[in-house]
């Protein structure tokens, strides 16, 4: 014979009430064990100061100097000098003579002049502009009509870079850049660079 229990019959109810204090207990602990947790995140009131910002473009060499811009060229995009300009005192004019041109230079002799001096010059322009948007990035193609002694008379540019900024600072610099003399007169020729930010 069993001996019954002190304790009063259990009800259909008692079974879901103890469900409940149950998850409320594993709860309860659960809170308990991410309070002590060392790793848990601070709370709000503890958060660290962020660090300093660091200057993403520390790494670049020192900018080389790019001559000021004596008139401000008007328009971006593939607006060309020589289209602009008709006076003979204005730095894109073309004499007549040199407007259909027909001479030579070997591409050994014109990637040589670009990849001195003009690179680094065209690299700085886009640096310069990197510091106000950061993501600029994309194609340029630089048109340039070399004349007979091998001075750069006209300047066009295009490409998916279109950065009004950094096309005027290309024209600024390729004004100065020198190349060999064409054989048979005026040359023209484009020079194509990918402008991205190094990492």
């Amino acid at each position: 014979m069993t001996q019954g229990s002190s304790l009063p019959p259990l009800k259909k109810k008692d079974g879901k009430y103890g469900l409940i204090a149950l998850l409320l207990l594993v709860l309860a602990g659960l809170g308990l064990w991410l309070f002590w947790n060392p790793d848990h995140p601070a709370a709000p009131d503890q958060i660290a100061e962020p660090a300093p910002e660091v200057t993403t473009r520390e790494q670049f060499v020192p900018e080389l100097e790019i001559p000021a811009e004596a008139v401000e060229d008007a328009g971006a995009g593939g607006e060309a000098e020589e289209e602009r300009v008709a006076k003979p005192d204005e730095g894109g004019w073309i004499p007549p003579e040199d407007r259909e041109c027909f001479g030579t230079l070997q591409p050994s002799e014109i990637r040589n002049v670009i990849n001195g001096q003009p690179r680094k010059q065209v690299q700085t322009c886009y640096e310069r502009r990197l510091k106000d948007n950061n993501l600029l990035q994309g194609t340029m193609k630089v048109l340039l009509t070399i004349d007979a002694n091998g001075n750069v008379r006209a300047i066009s540019i295009e490409g998916s870079l279109n950065d009004p900024q950094v096309y005027s600072c290309v024209r600024r610099v390729a004004k100065t850049w020198k190349f060999p003399k064409p054989r048979g007169g005026c040359v023209r020729t484009e020079v194509p660079f990918q402008m991205t930010p190094k990492l």
